[in-house]
């Protein structure tokens, strides 16, 4: 595949092309993969999206049922992270998941998670097509 440079997607460093990605092309690149309307990055706060990234990514690695699609509150997100972690180790993607700080559903902090989510997903998700 193009643009791959041996090393796993996983060790993507803040450099990556996908960290100067805008705001609203991550949403709009958010959207269309996912058939969602995602309007702000703090929505992704929940760690629903990202589950949704890794699922799209390595089908069947994330187990989906056990997703909290009506989160609401930041305590409420925290098992979604557990199933986004699982995944993580199932996958052998070396990235800290700083859930205390995605819970709080601080625009930065979500913008630079889903900035490597969709870097990630340019190395890995891009297999199939």
């Amino acid at each position: 595949m193009a643009g791959r440079s041996g090393r796993g997607a996983s060790s993507v460093g803040m450099m990556e092309g996908a960290f100067f990605v805008s705001r609203t092309e991550l949403l709009s690149w958010v959207n269309g993969l996912l058939q969602l309307s995602v309007t702000k990055v703090e929505q992704c706060a929940s760690g629903a999206v990202y589950c949704q990234i890794i699922d799209a990514c390595h089908p069947g690695t994330i187990s989906m049922r056990k997703v909290n699609w009506m989160a609401k509150a930041d305590h409420e997100y925290v098992p979604n992270y557990k199933v986004l972690q699982a995944a993580f180790d199932k996958n052998k993607i070396e990235r800290h998941i700083d859930v205390d700080k995605l819970i709080r559903a601080k625009y930065q902090d979500n913008l630079e998670f889903l900035q490597f989510m969709k870097c990630y997903w340019e190395y890995e998700g891009l297999q199939g097509d």
